[in-house]
Parts: C-alpha cells; structure tokens; sequence
C-alpha cells in the first residue's frame, strides 16, 4: 500500500550541485492527481480555444507565428491586436496553472523555469495543431 503522502523532489541520483535549491512539493494520493488532471484540463482548453479561434490566421502564418504570441514579445516591433490576445489567454492560464501547484514560495528563477515549461508545452501544442489541421487539408483535397 502507499503511503499516503510523500515528498518528492527533482533530486536525481541524490547530487545536487553546489548552490542549487530544489523545489520540494508534497504529493498525496488524495489531491494531487486530481490537481494534476486539473492542471492538465486547463492546458488542453486553452490550447483548443486559442486554436479553434484564431486558427485562420495560424494556418496562413509561418508556425513560429505562435512563439512571440505565447510569450507576449517579438525582437522587433510589437505584437499584432491577435497575438496581444493569444498572450493574454496564455498569461491566465500559466498563473491559475501555477497557483494550482501551490508553492509557498518561488524565486523569480523557479518561476521562470515553471513558466518556461509550460509555455514550451504549450507552443509545442499549438504547433501540433497547426501541423495536422494543414496535413488534414492537404488529405482532403
């Protein structure tokens, strides 16, 4: 039988180089499978919508299109009125995704390193969609 709750860490071989903090977080059979399902809800919904809705200009747009609109920055210039958009959707959900989590306490690097994660799912999501959706397309002509 498992315990009921249990620590885990990023500890991999239990070494950590000097001067690295690691995330501890507590994980019980009771909640935190269904955090994580919630987690994964919240990723999958917002990825469908911003597809099913701007997916006209996500097809006619080279697919790194999806990258400044995720994380609300392009080298020159700015976003267009659709990526500002696509920003903000993604901007709730990574903090509802973090806050599900629960951390007590996050540096600003933990919380880059958490946001990173996500958004890279979440770009590597859409760019899924767009793949298939213009390999659909293509099949159905």
């Amino acid at each position: 039988m498992r315990e009921k709750d249990k620590t885990i860490t990023a500890n991999y071989n239990d070494t950590v180089p000097k001067g690295h903090k690691l995330i501890q977080f507590s994980m019980s059979n009771s909640g935190d499978s269904s955090a994580i399902l919630r987690i994964k809800q919240i990723i999958d919904e917002t990825t469908d919508t911003i597809f099913s809705i701007h997916k006209k200009d996500l097809l006619v747009n080279p697919i790194t299109y999806i990258v400044p609109a995720v994380w609300g920055r392009v080298k020159k210039g700015d976003l267009n009125p659709k990526q500002k958009n696509i920003f903000l959707s993604i901007e709730t959900m990574v903090r509802n995704v973090i806050e599900i989590m629960e951390f007590d306490e996050l540096t600003d690097s933990q919380r880059f390193s958490i946001e990173y994660l996500i958004r890279g799912l979440v770009i590597s999501k859409i760019t899924y969609l767009i793949a298939s959706s213009k390999t659909n397309e293509q099949n159905n002509l």
